[in-house]
């Protein structure tokens, strides 16, 4: 019945059809980011995404100059460690997740006797005895040194590298002893043959974006006054900490040295002017994502009203057979999803040429964030599970623009519904 009420008013549904496939095939971009943003951010966890409530971070301020240049910083962290809410301290210029703007992203590939399949790789400085890895809460691979031992320890021309880096370079995470190819970042055109000491579980560099190919490197301090991390323990509160300590009249002070704008980890991303930030792109995605879909909304619902109008004698003929009201939506809706799941497939067919075009089928990804790890490194999963989402979403759209006029249709008294022509 359906098939045979979409088939008789074919030259209607023909203009539908191509007006719906056109907005699914617009509509794929919006849609696609939104759900893969929300998916990674909201959802999707690597085994080593570290316990951010109890992080803190500040830096370090020097209020006179002294001949160890870092002598103020050793003091004001030797204080804070020895506070009882606090589990461990270090000392650092750059952390993962920080502004991952400030990345090196040099090349690596797996020792050989010559250097191809270069891999994009971000490189994180830390430095050793500084608790780095325990202190941001990250976590060794089994079969490697834990994060305890690799914060205080790592042997000379040796890195530490991520659980996918090792994935990618030699097809396991037992990568322990293995040897890499690594560009200097001071010489582009020079190759470090190096050993990897260990091995740690993947982490986002940034919250809203799938997990970066990362690298450690053991490193001096810069010539600048670093960071300091602080993570409390489980029973402290990071709110209480940051108001006791967080203020200007009450900061935390040791000879020369001064820990300002303390924040918790959270709060200091919120307040950081990285662009990536997840609230900014969530609401970007999210403003457009509504305009488009208002936009959609209101055509649909005009191009339905419109479409309805012309069918209300057919509708009076129906209830003065005895139909129902359920009986008349029913037909309606049926031929709508019918209309766009037909529209929905040509759409989403159409996209699906550009991205054979640009080789996503073929499994590559963006150079700067790496091989993902998850269900959207999965082109074809991640296709049709896409196709899924915004199917019933167009359905959703369609429903919402037929319910109006097929409403006012059904209840209009059959005998003034076929005069209405």
């Amino acid at each position: 019945m359906t098939l045979k009420t979409f088939w008789a008013h074919r030259k209607q549904n023909g203009w539908l059809i191509v007006e719906l496939a056109l907005i699914c095939f617009l509509s794929y971009f919006f849609i696609d980011n939104a759900v893969v943003v929300g998916y990674d951010t909201y959802f999707c966890r690597a085994d080593g995404e570290f316990e951010k409530e109890h992080l803190l971070v500040g830096r370090i301020g020097i209020t006179q100059a002294s001949e160890d240049f870092f002598a103020p910083a050793y003091a004001v962290r030797d204080h804070v460690r020895s506070m009882p809410e606090v589990e461990s301290v270090c000392l650092t210029k750059y952390f993962v997740s920080d502004n991952y703007q400030n990345y090196d992203k040099l090349d690596v590939c797996a020792e050989t006797d010559t250097v191809t399949d270069l891999t994009p790789v971000f490189h994180h400085y830390y430095v050793l005895g500084e608790h780095y890895f325990e202190t941001l809460g990250l976590k060794a691979v089994e079969g490697s040194p834990s994060v305890e031992t690799l914060s205080e320890w790592c042997p000379n021309d040796s890195v530490i590298i991520s659980r996918s880096l090792a994935i990618a370079l030699f097809g396991t995470d037992q990568a322990v002893g293995r040897r890499i190819v690594r560009q200097n970042k001071k010489h582009g055109d020079e190759w470090l043959h190096q050993t990897v000491a260990g091995v740690i579980e993947d982490v986002k560099v940034v919250a809203n974006q799938r997990y970066f190919y990362s690298i450690y490197i053991p490193s001096e301090f810069p010539d600048n006054t670093p960071h300091m991390l602080i993570r409390l323990k489980p029973n402290a509160d990071p709110k209480a900490f940051v108001a006791k300590y967080g203020e200007m009249n009450t900061w935390i002070r040791e000879g020369n040295g001064v820990l300002t704008g303390l924040k918790t980890y959270n709060d200091y991303k919120k307040s950081s002017s990285v662009l990536n930030d997840t609230t900014v792109i969530m609401t970007l995605i999210g403003a457009f994502l509504f305009i488009f879909m208002l936009n959609v909304v209101i055509g649909t619902l005009g191009t339905y009203w419109l479409q309805i109008r012309k069918r209300t004698e057919d509708i009076g003929i129906m209830r003065s057979f005895g139909a129902k009201r359920r009986d008349v939506f029913g037909m309606i809706w049926k031929e709508a999803a019918l209309l766009t799941l037909i529209a929905s497939i040509i759409g989403q067919l159409l996209w699906l040429q550009i991205a054979l075009k640009w080789g996503l089928a073929d499994g590559s990804v963006d150079v700067m964030t790496g091989r993902e790890t998850d269900w959207v490194a999965q082109f074809w999963l991640h296709f049709l599970v896409i196709c899924v989402v915004q199917y019933l979403l167009m359905l959703g759209i369609v429903t919402l623009g037929i319910l109006i006029p097929s409403l006012i249709a059904m209840y209009r008294k059959p005998v003034n519904a076929l005069r209405h022509e």
